[in-house]
């Protein structure tokens, strides 16, 4: 990539999300990183920079970028002057799609804060092969949508290959604890997925709808990500329906699609996926399920939604309080088993039970801290450690994931951030 006037522009830096990723760098990277910030509006612009002066001085000339989605040409203008775009613009079906395509024709990097699965799917089928073929990394869901389920999984699927040479048979992840709140763009982006979903524009249920077409016979048949309600003998607690889980279990798949087209392995020949949230009990876990079911079928009623939008939700670009975020934090754990018996003594071949093993993934308010966190990390990733990325992972270009795209780098740097990620035996 030919020098570039910035090394990240973050595009949507008045809303809540894009705020806070802003506020991260400041108080994180006050020397070292070239960034800009760009949205559509001036004044709002100007507002958010003298926030960010209040963090660090420097920052009074920063430079501001007046980009919109409507506007292709100031999308690509924006595009031609940085490595990275952090876009946190939602709902990004409705929003999304021109900066990608600005950002494939221009050669820049791009990471985003979706959970779109009916995004990705439409980025995938039209920009993949022209970013894999100019070597441009286009990575979305860098936020808690997915980065929690993707490198939980990497973690596990790594640890069972580098101290056992063992592929991995199954992972699945429990949400164990959680406080956190939503902002009005993330619950509008919720709105989008499911009005998409009913106008034949989003995906089915299918975990397999962003696996590669090329290696889409090799991987487990996909199953359909449906609320149940069971318990868990090694979470040890009954589990409910997790509401991220389709969007997570689909980059996830993706993720072990995209390792299996470039080694022929992936995590593993009969990897299997899935996600749920862990509860109090079996009432707490039925209540936990009935209610996402009954809330998901009221809001798939267009007349419903948008008086539920209109009187209830949020307005975009408001969120928590910082008191409510600095109060948030979650617990998730990954147990992972190998594909096939194991010699786990390391001396005989006696033992013929899989080798278990789980990740444990901490942190801070899952939406906006640690989402922040997440997406800016992401982005250094492609900034500070893009050779490493492509010689380690493997990477050269196309719509990716976080597992896959930046994998042990992007540990790395959140560990140096306070995360708590570890991984062991069970």
């Amino acid at each position: 990539m030919t020098a570039r006037e910035f090394d990240i522009v973050l595009y949507g830096a008045t809303g809540f999300t894009g705020l806070r990723t802003c506020q991260y760098l400041a108080q994180n990277y006050k020397q070292g990183v070239r960034w800009a910030i760009a949205g559509r509006s001036i004044p709002k612009l100007e507002e958010a920079r003298q926030k960010l002066t209040a963090i660090d001085p420097a920052l009074q000339n920063m430079v501001i970028i007046k980009a919109d989605a409507s506007n292709v040409e100031s999308l690509g203008a924006m595009a031609a002057r940085t490595k990275v775009v952090i876009s946190t613009v939602g709902p990004f079906m409705k929003h999304g799609e021109p900066l990608v395509e600005a950002c494939v024709k221009q050669k820049t990097h791009y990471v985003d804060s979706t959970g779109e699965s009916p995004f990705v799917h439409n980025i995938i089928r039209k920009y993949h092969k022209d970013a894999r073929d100019n070597k441009t990394i286009l990575v979305p869901q860098c936020g808690f949508d997915s980065v929690p389920s993707e490198i939980g999984t990497k973690m596990v699927v790594d640890y069972l290959r580098k101290e056992y040479n063992l592929t991995t048979k199954s992972v699945k992840l429990s949400l164990v604890k959680a406080r956190g709140a939503a902002s009005g763009g993330t619950l509008a982006s919720v709105c989008e997925v499911i009005e998409s979903t009913n106008e034949g524009l989003g995906p089915t249920m299918d975990q397999n709808l962003l696996v590669p077409e090329e290696v889409a016979s090799k991987i487990t048949p996909a199953k359909v990500s449906a609320p149940t309600i069971f318990y868990d003998h090694d979470f040890q607690q009954w589990q409910a329906y997790f509401f991220m889980s389709s969007s997570n279990e689909k980059i996830v798949k993706r993720s072990h699609g995209l390792a299996l087209e470039a080694d022929g392995v992936g995590y593993g020949p009969n990897f299997s996926y899935s996600e749920s949230m862990s509860t109090s009990g079996l009432f707490a876990a039925t209540i936990a399920t009935i209610g996402v079911g009954i809330g998901g079928a009221a809001l798939a009623v267009g007349p419903i939604r948008r008086f539920v939008q209109k009187r209830f939700l949020p307005a975009p670009g408001t969120g928590p309080s910082d008191e409510d975020i600095a109060k948030g934090h979650f617990t998730i754990k990954v147990i992972g088993e190998s594909d096939v018996p194991a010699d786990v003594s390391g001396t005989s071949a006696e033992s013929h039970a899989p080798v278990k093993v789980m990740a444990v993934v901490q942190g801070g308010e899952p939406g906006y801290s640690e989402t922040c966190k997440y997406l800016a990390e992401s982005a250094l990733c492609l900034v500070q450690d893009e050779e490493r990325i492509r010689s380690e992972n493997r990477v050269q270009g196309g719509v990716l994931t976080p597992a896959y795209a930046f994998g042990q780098v992007l540990v790395d740097r959140l560990r140096s951030h306070d995360a708590k990620l570890t991984v062991s035996r069970l």
